[in-house]
């Protein structure tokens, strides 16, 4: 996992931490090229994509939400769901961060991330 935080982190300029978390808050693995407090970036991430998942189900009939991106300054938190198959019921428990700042490239951003959450989904499918 180490490895595809890395490989997310080399092809997209302008970030300087990846990590996989939990939407309990707990994270799972992590890398950075800066100090920064990835526990906590995880937990806060965490308690946004709750909340959001649970304002769009209440007013636009939707539970799933999908990216969620908080343009700060001087950092963006831009975090997407891992939707890994596992036995008759998807997991849906896992999420990508990635911390970038302000100059990055959004949509390379979500690209990427789109496909590192996607290998992700296979090699979490794959251990549990």
């Amino acid at each position: 996992m180490e490895e595809l935080l890395q490989g997310l982190l080399d092809r997209v300029e302008g970030s300087f931490a990846a990590a996989i978390g939990t939407l309990d808050g707990l994270l799972v693995e992590g890398v950075r090229r800066k100090r920064v407090d990835l526990e906590a970036a995880i937990a806060e991430h965490a308690a946004l994509l709750r909340q959001a998942r649970t304002a769009y189900a209440g007013s636009l009939g939707t539970p799933r939400v999908q990216e969620l991106l908080v343009a700060g300054h001087p950092v963006v938190g831009y975090a997407r769901m891992v939707r890994a198959l596992t036995g008759p019921k998807p997991r849906e428990d896992l999420f990508l961060l990635l911390l970038l700042g302000q100059e990055a490239n959004l949509g390379q951003a979500r690209l990427q991330t789109a496909r590192t959450a996607e290998t992700l989904a296979e090699v979490v499918g794959w251990l549990t």
